[in-house]
């Protein structure tokens, strides 16, 4: 309802030709103002234009531009509620906001650019410039920008690696090739080697000679240690009868042992050996069998010559042992 003005109008109204009229509310604008007869008319704003606040104008208001030319781009795009937001482009920053539209530039400037030997110190933003600082000792930065910090020079020795030349505030240390922490190792292993080889050529020496030694001991005892088979009864009494039977094969002593199977007081003994005594008479082997052992007649066999293999003297089975009766003359 249109209102005559008889008093002041409410916030939400204007007064128009004495009349109190509603206001249009943002994003419009009054079409028709209100009469005696009729209310006000609104209506939406047009692309590009806006009201940002109930209003009774009759036109909306123009969204800005942001111009590049003066270093300016849209931050925040015009609706017909809102204004058109410029900011900064990259690399500037503003230097005069804008004084109607909150978060709005008006003026950008250039940011200042770090030299080589000047590290950056506080980044620029949209409302501040860079902040620069000559590099202290052991740093270094040989960049022109606003953005690089000063870098600490490379330690070579850390990587392992000589160091050629030094860094300064603008370069970096250089370094060169690799370096040895131990650089006896090479030296130290070859002739750990050379020593380790001597020591098996040594022990293997010795463990030759110990072995050698070893058999020619056990030989000579074994030699020692032999002695003759005890004879028969009737060998011991009758050492010249024909059943004697000499041996001499290539005039070396020598043990001959003969199998036959051999019967005694009705007892069949079959492969058992009968050795061959070997006497101190040179280049002489003997073979002593006697009547009552033999089952078949004596057979020689053609001399095997084979290593010596003396035996410690054992007391065999079934051997006949002299008695006290049998030797002559007792």
């Amino acid at each position: 309802m249109r209102k005559l003005l008889t008093t002041t109008c409410s916030p939400d109204q204007h007064e128009h030709d004495g009349v109190c009229c509603k206001k249009c509310p943002k994003g419009k604008h009054v079409l028709s103002h209100c009469n005696k007869s009729s209310e006000t008319k609104c209506e939406s704003c047009a692309p590009g234009f806006y009201t940002e606040n109930e209003n009774y104008i009759d036109n909306c208001l123009p969204c800005r531009s942001c111009d590049p030319h003066h270093h300016l781009e849209t931050s925040k795009n015009c609706t017909n509620t809102s204004n058109r937001k410029c900011g900064c482009l990259k690399g500037f920053y503003c230097t005069q906001p804008s004084g109607n539209v909150e978060d709005s530039c008006e003026k950008c400037q250039a940011v200042q650019l770090c030299p080589p030997g000047n590290g950056v110190s506080a980044p620029p933003n949209s409302t501040h410039d860079t902040v620069c600082k000559r590099c202290p000792s052991g740093t270094f930065n040989n960049e022109t920008d606003y953005v690089t910090p000063c870098h600490a020079h490379t330690r070579c020795l850390d990587l392992g690696l000589s160091t050629i030349s030094d860094g300064t505030t603008i370069t970096d240390t250089k370094c060169g090739a690799f370096v040895s922490c131990c650089h006896w190792i090479i030296p130290a292993s070859l002739w750990a080697g050379l020593i380790l080889t001597l020591i098996l050529i040594f022990i293997g020496v010795v463990c030759v000679k110990c072995k050698r030694r070893r058999k020619a001991v056990i030989t000579a005892v074994n030699f020692e240690n032999f002695g003759p088979p005890a004879l028969p009864p009737d060998v011991i009494k009758y050492p010249g009868s024909a059943e004697l039977q000499t041996l001499t094969l290539n005039k070396t002593p020598c043990a001959v042992e003969v199998d036959a199977a051999l019967e005694y007081d009705g007892v069949s003994m079959n492969m058992l050996s009968e050795k061959c005594a070997t006497f101190s008479i040179p280049d002489t082997c003997m073979t002593f069998l006697s009547e009552p052992f033999r089952s078949e007649p004596f057979r020689s066999e053609p001399f095997r010559s084979e290593p010596f293999r003396s035996e410690p003297f054992r007391s065999e089975p079934f051997r006949s042992e002299p008695q006290e009766d049998d030797w002559p003359g007792l």
